[in-house]
């Protein structure tokens, strides 16, 4: 969707009149009109209930509110990251990365490269990104690390796949599910369940995992409880017997040797597929570093 699209859709949803969403926005009521059309041609959806002095949002458009907030919170974080790029000029190494990966990946490579190149600077950026190659061709990583089993093939990127991680489940020692013996995915789910961001086809494939009916796809649908992309949030909740919290087994190393949480039994066992990405026609010496550290991860 293009820009004017999502801000005039925005706009006219919090005010829900075209005179003032016009005249927000700075435009005519036609241009306005205009945008708020594109904006339903591109969806495919009916966004609103037009009258002569008001417009409210149709369910369809009560439904992609949200999407469209989050769209909009994407592009003002990716203008301000690339202005972030343009600041910290040839001396820092750019890293955009998954939740998943700054313990696994991020954090060994980094000590190495750190000890060739004390000098450098690092800027890790980490978020469960939707279309991480798009940002990586604009500009705003070196080098990206992460899930890209939804990202298509892009041209001018290498990709590099790494070795399979096996998802780990974690709850305090004093957890019931403890005391359940092995489980499958919907027995982690009769419990809160807390997680990074889950991907559509990480979604997918949990449905599969529980039968793939109906009922399979609302039960994921309604998870995470608790969704976030920092751990530390995420191991806080492990304090109390409360959440089943999901994750990378470099993550809870700590909580798990001190005996605060345990490791849940699974009946079976999901993996990750991790990648890394740069630009094919690279000229930095420090990516060319980091980069050669990543292959001994390689798959």
């Amino acid at each position: 969707m293009n820009e004017n699209a999502l801000t005039a859709f925005l706009v006219l949803a919090e005010t829900g009149s075209f005179q003032n969403a016009a005249r927000v926005m700075g435009v005519s009521n036609a241009s306005l009109s205009r945008y708020v059309g594109q904006a339903e041609d591109q969806t495919g959806l009916v966004l609103f209930h037009r009258s002569r002095n008001s417009s409210t949002l149709t369910r369809a458009g009560q439904e992609f509110l949200p999407i469209a907030q989050a769209l909009r919170e994407d592009l003002n974080r990716y203008a301000t990251r690339v202005a972030g790029l343009r600041e910290s000029g040839p001396g820092t190494l750019l890293i955009g990365c998954g939740p998943l990966t700054t313990r696994t990946l991020i954090l060994p490579v980094l000590r190495v490269v750190r000890r060739a190149v004390p000098d450098l600077r690092f800027r890790i950026l980490v978020s469960a990104y939707a279309r991480p190659l798009d940002l990586l061709q604009a500009g705003e990583f070196d080098v990206f690390l992460g899930d890209l089993t939804y990202t298509p093939e892009a041209e001018d990127v290498e990709i590099m796949v790494m070795e399979k991680q096996t998802i780990q489940f974690v709850a305090h020692r004093d957890h019931e599910i403890h005391q359940r013996g092995p489980q499958t995915m919907a027995g982690i789910f009769d419990f809160p369940f807390a997680s990074p961001h889950l991907h559509k086809h990480w979604k997918a494939a949990l449905t599969k995992a529980l039968g793939g009916g109906v009922e399979a796809v609302e039960k994921v649908n309604s998870q995470p409880h608790i969704e976030c992309d920092d751990y530390n949030l995420l191991t806080g909740l492990l304090a109390e017997p409360d959440f089943v919290v999901g994750g990378m087994p470099d993550s809870f190393a700590e909580l798990i040797r001190t005996k605060t949480v345990r490791p849940v039994s699974m009946k079976q066992n999901l993996t990750w597929n991790i990648c890394a990405a740069r630009k094919s026609q690279n000229t930095s010496a420090a990516v060319e570093l980091f980069w050669n550290e990543l292959v001994s991860y390689r798959a």
